[in-house]
């Protein structure tokens, strides 16, 4: 029988981190929307602190482009940021399918462990 793994807040950090440094990951308001747009975009990790106003924002104007993206929120803004080497960050993308799919793995992981305490 297979055990799966659980995954910590820094093992996402560090994967987010290793993917920034494969030049896979795009932050920044404009940026973001450009490549949603484009949909070059596979995941998106959203800060827990972020404004109402930032959210909505973003998700208003992505729901003109009628892209489908999986969101997951995770981490504040300052984490996010740190993690990528930036400034805090709201909004993160991954434009990469494999970096996607093991960060959405992670992410789903993680909440998991999150809900059974």
């Amino acid at each position: 029988m297979k055990v799966s793994k659980e995954y910590s807040k820094e093992d996402i950090l560090k994967f987010l981190g290793l993917a920034q440094r494969a030049s896979k990951v795009v932050s920044g308001n404009d940026q973001l929307l450009d490549e949603v747009a484009r949909g070059h975009i596979k995941l998106l990790i959203i800060a827990t602190d972020v404004s109402k106003n930032t959210l909505n924002k973003f998700l208003g104007t992505v729901s003109k482009f009628d892209k489908e993206v999986p969101a997951y929120v995770f981490a504040d803004k300052f984490s996010l940021g740190n993690a990528i080497g930036k400034p805090d960050r709201a909004l993160v993308g991954i434009t990469d399918d494999g970096f996607a799919k093991k960060l959405g793995l992670m992410l789903d992981r993680f909440e998991n462990k999150e809900e059974q305490n």
